[in-house]
């Protein structure tokens, strides 16, 4: 029997490809990961950082929104917004001055309109709410206060040109005059409007200010508009969820097509690698698509997902909570499980990442290697499977004699003719997984599990040698 080649891949930095098939995936690429990240060391996959609730808001009230007041001399507070947990329910304000969403939340603006989302940006000292039915509010560092002729059908502010605009569902793009001289308020009271193709069938999604312009996006648009132009749907890629715009030096959106990032030109959809995931969420759940971010990632909440793809090796696995993550500097994808994250919240002062959940739970991010909630550590469940190894001999039968994966872990290590029949077959040792078995088949498949709590495990390289094909010649 002539002996092959032995394979070995030491460079993981291609990161998470389900897309393409396995004839064709680059040695640095893997076939699944769960719960494992590619940037903390380049070319290793090291199990994520774990999560730790600050907070419950309102139990078992989903948690609308975070925000904070920032005064220019430093001075903040932090918001949250939930139902009020009332017979008749109505959405809160609720209030908190730790500086990290922890400690007790208490009423600050109540009685709005119920289930309805109440939207934030800070300006002139003060930080102002809308939510597209109630009268519009500001608050000052003590209390709330009506914003004269400011529009109630306003949802979504954002500051530009020294003024605050605010974008209603119809496509009506209201904005207030200049800020006065001494920075504290608005020079008049005055606000006007313009229409971005209003009522045309699309719903306002979002406004933010992004290189210089304001993007408005509807639910298959997208407008740029920088004060005097006459701003048009040129682009035809939206978003059904206001929730799913991050802003990380480019634009990130969710839209059914998949994650879309867009900087001073057309968006580019870059989600192909991921789209088996995509695809497998319910679409009842596109406008509720959550993004948020942290100093280098992306994250994008989708909801349970069920595999659909037949030719998928997971095809019919359910995932629970899924968090598509991209790296903006590698750019590449990965994906975390169990995180509830319906809203997101990026701390700029601290430089802190922060979630909400749909039981009220307000819950930072990227501390310890457990998911804590109180008195209980969840184990996080990291999953590996390398692409299938077939040593260049797609068609003929080869025995595999020794397989060892590099690293720092006490996982169980996979290996099997096909996905259904991988077993647990190694021994660990000196941070060597060794695993001999002399298995006959056109392609070896090799993975990892562990469920970890407190050391993160760190798969460094996959070597498989003694490969003899099973034929005279080659």
């Amino acid at each position: 029997m002539p002996r092959l080649n032995r394979v070995q891949l030491e460079d993981f930095s291609g990161a998470l490809q389900t897309r393409t098939n396995d004839a064709l995936m680059l040695d640095r690429q893997v076939k699944h990961v769960l719960n494992g990240e590619f940037s903390s060391a380049l070319g290793s996959i090291i199990g994520r950082m774990g999560s730790i609730v600050q907070s419950t808001v309102v139990s078992a009230k989903q948690t609308l929104n975070m925000a904070q007041w920032l005064k220019n001399d430093g001075t903040m507070k932090y918001f949250a917004v939930a139902d009020d947990g009332q017979a008749t329910p109505k959405v809160d304000v609720y209030v908190n001055s730790n500086n990290d969403f922890s400690g007790t939340w208490s009423k600050s603006l109540q009685d709005w309109t119920t289930s309805l989302n109440i939207n934030f940006t800070n300006f002139a000292n003060k930080l102002f709410a809308f939510n597209g039915v109630d009268a519009p509010v500001a608050f000052d560092g003590s209390t709330w206060t009506a914003v004269t002729n400011a529009p109630a059908t306003g949802i979504y502010p954002e500051v530009y040109n020294q003024r605050l605009y605010v974008l209603s569902a119809n496509g009506t793009l209201y904005y207030s005059d200049v800020i006065n001289s001494s920075g504290t308020d608005f020079t008049t009271t005055a606000w006007t409007d313009r229409g971005i193709n209003p009522n045309d069938g699309q719903k306002g999604r979002m406004l933010i200010r992004h290189r210089g312009r304001l993007i408005i996006y509807k639910d298959e648009s997208i407008y740029r508009y920088n004060g005097t132009n006459e701003p048009e749907a040129v682009i035809t890629v939206g978003t059904h969820s206001s929730n799913s715009v991050v802003l990380l030096n480019e634009l990130y959106h969710h839209h059914p097509t998949g994650i879309w990032r867009m900087g001073v030109g057309e968006p580019v959809l870059i989600s192909r690698s991921v789209k088996k995931y995509l695809d497998g969420m319910d679409s009842s759940n596109w406008t509720n698509v959550a993004g948020g971010r942290d100093l280098e990632n992306v994250y994008m909440w989708i909801g349970n997902v069920t595999i659909k793809d037949p030719f998928a090796f997971d095809y019919g696995r359910s995932y629970t909570d899924v968090v598509l993550v991209y790296n903006v500097y590698s750019n590449n994808w990965t994906v975390f499980s169990n995180w509830n994250a319906r809203k997101w919240y990026y701390d700029s002062v601290a430089g802190t990442t922060y979630f909400a959940t749909s039981t009220g739970k307000i819950v930072k991010i990227n501390t310890g290697y457990s998911d804590i909630d109180g008195a209980t550590a969840n184990k996080i469940q990291f999953e590996v499977i390398f692409q299938p190894i077939n040593a260049h001999f797609l068609e003929k039968d080869k025995e595999f004699d020794q397989v060892f994966i590099i690293g720092k872990y006490s996982s169980d290590i996979l290996i099997g003719k096909d996905y259904e029949d991988m077993k647990v077959r190694s021994a660990i040792e000196n941070e060597i997984g060794t695993a001999n078995q002399g298995i006959t088949c056109k392609e070896l498949w090799v993975g990892v599990s562990e469920e970890y709590s407190d050391i993160p495990p760190r798969i460094d390289a996959l070597i498989v040698d003694k490969i003899n094909l099973l034929s005279d010649t080659l």
